[in-house]
């Protein structure tokens, strides 16, 4: 039907629900060419929470062809018009719940989607066995945060304790922030009397502004966690509905609640015990704001005149904060479309999983006969993600534009907007925390007394005003550490580089050839043979090495004269009988040949055999 009303006509069908749609299209309204675009629609199973996605392929076709009745004639417009002989133009993808998604998002989407089911499907089979009189009820989780934790049970052992080594790195920021916090109380208190500075803010304001699911709650949570441990009562508003007619009659900020305002009755004291002393600091957590009238709203449509008021007023509304003794915490949330995919994916794993525990806790309740079991917490997890979200991932960079223009001309020196990140969110977490920690100490180091107003003639920093389609050139800047740390990361690998170099020998062969040996020599001679390979050496010819061990000579009487001296050595150890020199030269011999071949591999030994 929707199809139909944009012009399409089904033209073709096929097996599985197959679809083919055709569209004419035509470049200008008084064109009387039209140009065929085709849409082919197909199924794409299993179905995500009950919706089925569908795989879309649009064809556009703009070739055209213009050969005449020769030959010739079409080669030359070949050569002439090449730009009119392209292919027809194809985009394909998905689309899910109103939304478009290119192959590679609907893939993150999806592979999110299958994570967060088999770790609910793991955590499931380590429930314990029970029996029918026993109830199971305790251990199935009812809202968000008892969800969060039963998941953790079914996920991978790795995996899990890399978030429990995450959680617990933050928990000890947010502790630390904490009680940065109650020492800034703690001096304020001491000097109470003496007409000390305001140290500690009196009130806080955090404005949770950006992209939709971008992590704002589960990111910005953290500074409302380290407030309430330091002892602030922490109320919330959602202002991410258009104003009413009654609101819309008043000035724009004046429906935007700040701390010590009459008609914040509501907020819930966090002390629990009656002799707990109250500190009277409060905080309030803003989720959307002005912004969200600019992106969700009709304010986006004024003139740029009118748009300048709006920016002065918010701008006028952050200096009154400060007068008031009040920090105005403005934070805006970007990410990229693949983060955004992942967490679509699943929010729409919990909306199924909250199905099912729904349909889990009534059977254990009709079991027992109990009808005290709450599910606001599984209806919550439900609503977390509805087809808005769909649609302003269509819109996500229009709503980045806009979003980053209203911050870029709101932003002051005094009390700058900080930008979180949230593509990895550990890191986005940990920035955020350090950017808190910042603002206090600006805070501290104003040295304003408290409820002491500023002077008027102080003029308000801003910058100029910058148009929507301006804002993209200026992007964000990248912090000033992650760049030093890639300037060192890139020196270090230089100097390794040089220092690889340096000590390397180039000059050297890269495979050194083996030894050759003289294996007949070594075996028969027992001679030492070269590396290279030469004639064999007679044995005749080897000259006697003669040793003296022993100072006892032996004196044997010739024909010719004296008589030859013979070393201990000469004589037989056996028979005592006295033997010739070339005897003794043969046994020399032998002897080397033996510790030669004790040198020799096994290998060449058994060669040689």
């Amino acid at each position: 039907e929707a199809l139909l009303n944009e012009g399409f006509k089904q033209v073709g069908a096929g097996s599985g629900g197959y679809a083919v749609y055709q569209y004419n299209f035509r470049a200008h309204k008084l064109s009387p060419i039209s140009t065929p675009v085709l849409l082919h629609v197909a199924p794409y199973g299993p179905s995500i929470t009950d919706v089925m996605p569908y795989y879309l392929v649009l064809e556009f076709e703009n070739s055209a062809d213009f050969r005449n009745k020769k030959w010739s004639n079409s080669l030359a417009n070949l050569e002439i018009l090449p730009h009119k002989w392209e292919g027809p133009q194809v985009l394909e993808g998905y689309c899910y719940q109103g939304a478009f998604f290119s192959t590679h998002h609907f893939a993150e989407l999806k592979e999110m989607y299958d994570n967060q089911s088999l770790a609910y499907e793991a955590a499931c089979k380590k429930l314990p066995v029970v029996t029918k009189m026993q109830q199971r009820q305790s251990g199935v989780p009812n809202d968000l945060p008892t969800l969060k934790k039963f998941l953790e049970a079914g996920k991978r052992s790795r995996k899990k304790k890399q978030n429990i080594r995450e959680y617990n790195e933050l928990q000890k920021v947010v502790t630390s922030v904490a009680k940065e916090i109650l020492g800034l109380m703690k001096r304020e208190k001491k000097k109470q009397g003496t007409g000390g500075q305001c140290y500690a803010p009196k009130g806080v304001v955090l404005y949770f502004e950006g992209l939709d699911c971008s992590g704002k709650s589960s990111t910005g949570g953290l500074v409302q966690a380290a407030l309430e441990q330091a002892g602030y009562h922490v109320g919330y508003r959602q202002y991410n509905r258009p104003p009413t007619a009654e609101q819309r009659a008043r000035p724009w900020m004046d429906r935007f609640e700040i701390p010590g305002q009459s008609s914040m009755i509501d907020l819930a004291s966090n002390t629990t015990d009656a002799n707990e002393e109250d500190t009277g600091h409060i905080g309030l957590v803003w989720d959307r704001g002005p912004a969200g009238d600019f992106v969700y709203g009709n304010l986006n449509e004024l003139s740029p005149v009118e748009k300048k008021k709006k920016y002065e007023e918010f701008i006028d509304f952050d200096k009154q904060c400060r007068e008031k003794g009040v920090l105005f915490l403005k934070l805006l949330f970007v990410t990229n479309r693949d983060s955004i995919a992942k967490t679509l994916g699943k929010r729409c794993a919990q909306k199924n999983m909250a199905k099912d525990l729904t349909t889990w806790l009534q059977a254990c309740s009709s079991r027992s006969g109990e009808d005290g079991t709450s599910f606001a917490g599984l209806e919550a997890i439900s609503a977390h993600i509805d087809p808005t979200d769909f649609v302003a991932f269509n819109n996500y960079e229009r709503n980045l534009r806009i979003f980053s223009n209203f911050a870029l001309n709101t932003d002051t020196e005094e009390n700058p907007w900080v930008v979180v990140n949230t593509g990895d969110r550990y890191a986005a977490r940990k920035a955020l925390m350090r950017a808190f920690r910042s603002h206090l100490h600006d805070f501290e180091s104003r040295g304003r007394k408290c409820c002491s107003p500023v002077p008027k003639s102080l003029p308000p920093a801003r910058t100029p005003e910058i148009e929507i389609n301006d804002m993209m050139k200026t992007k964000f800047t990248r912090s000033w550490r992650h760049s030093l740390l890639a300037w060192i990361t890139l020196m270090v690998l230089l100097l390794l580089a040089y220092i690889y170099a340096e000590n390397t020998k180039w000059d050297d062969t890269w495979f050194h050839t083996p030894r050759k040996y003289n294996i007949s020599a070594l075996l028969e001679d027992g001679m030492e043979d070269d590396i290279k390979l030469g004639p064999a050496v007679d044995v005749a010819d080897i000259p006697v090495k003669k040793t003296k061990t022993s100072k006892e000579e032996k004196v044997a009487p010739t024909e010719d004269g004296p008589s030859d001296v013979l070393v201990a050595d000469d004589i037989d150890a056996v028979s005592g009988e006295d033997i010739d020199e070339e005897e003794a030269g043969n046994k020399t011999i032998a002897s080397e040949g033996k510790k030669n071949r004790e040198l020799l591999p096994d290998a060449i030994l058994k060669t040689g055999d």
